[in-house]
């Protein structure tokens, strides 16, 4: 029990976007379509795992057959 677990260090898109270098669209695409751990948290924040997105970036390579095309989408505006 005296186990201690590791508590994810989540940030806002602005942050991981300004983080990795990316648009706030692309970091937002990212946690919507699951391909990054991502929780919403009240009616329209969101919350996404650092680590995750380190993750996924480590794995891309260019030119990767493995790799899955990336196909973004419009995001409904909330209500």
């Amino acid at each position: 029990m005296n186990e201690q677990k590791r508590i994810p260090r989540m940030c806002g898109i602005d942050d991981i976007a300004e983080m990795f270098g990316i648009s706030r669209y692309y970091a937002r695409q990212l946690a919507l379509s699951g391909k990054v751990a991502a929780v919403r948290v009240g009616r329209g924040k969101i919350l996404v795992n650092a680590d995750s997105v380190a993750e996924f970036f480590d794995a891309a390579h260019l030119g990767s057959d493995a790799q899955e095309s990336t196909r973004i989408i419009p995001i409904p505006r909330a209500l």
